[in-house]
């Protein structure tokens, strides 16, 4: 007696002798095509939207300019786009490191812990692609303020840079006025 499923069946020819009424029956199973991570995942990955947020902050602060600052491929995976956002300002252009942690200590306070290693690493980054400055902006799991981490010498950095142009402004302004 031929059997009705014999196409159907991942059992045919390996278990017909133990079959009866068709309780060995399994049906071929279905082979998927493999995909990206990125395509499976049904979540984002974690801080990949605060990198986003990140670049579009920076870039209304700086609204003159079009689009100075941008998301690096793949969240700085490659060697030629290092980093989360680069920003290619004249004066101030940046690399950034975005961290979006938290944890809650025993008493319920929020906490995040700023490891050395990303501080270093990213200081070695931003020399790689040709930044002076770099930064580390950060956000609690959930929150809604932004903080920075960056060496105090780079602030100084900034402030010098703004004092320079605020003082250029008056003399071009003196210069307008005669």
């Amino acid at each position: 007696m031929e059997c009705v499923y014999s196409n159907d069946c991942r059992n045919f020819n390996k278990s017909c002798f133990k079959c009866f009424n068709y309780n060995m029956y399994q049906p071929h199973k279905e082979y998927k095509r493999l995909r990206p991570k990125s395509v499976n995942r049904k979540e984002k990955k974690q801080g990949m939207e605060f990198e986003k947020e990140g670049a579009k902050k920076y870039n209304q602060a700086v609204h003159f300019a079009k689009d100075i600052a941008h998301r690096q491929l793949a969240s700085g995976a490659f060697s030629f786009a290092l980093g989360d956002m680069i920003t290619e300002e004249e004066l101030t252009a940046a690399l950034a490191e975005f961290k979006e942690r938290g944890s809650v200590n025993a008493k319920g306070e929020k906490y995040i812990t700023i490891h050395k290693k990303w501080l270093d690493k990213l200081k070695e980054e931003a020399k790689l692609m040709g930044r002076d400055y770099y930064f580390l902006p950060f956000r609690f799991k959930d929150g809604d303020k932004d903080y920075v981490v960056l060496e105090y010498d780079l602030l100084l950095s900034y402030v010098q840079t703004i004092q320079m142009l605020v003082e250029q402004i008056k003399l071009l302004q003196k210069q307008l006025s005669v």
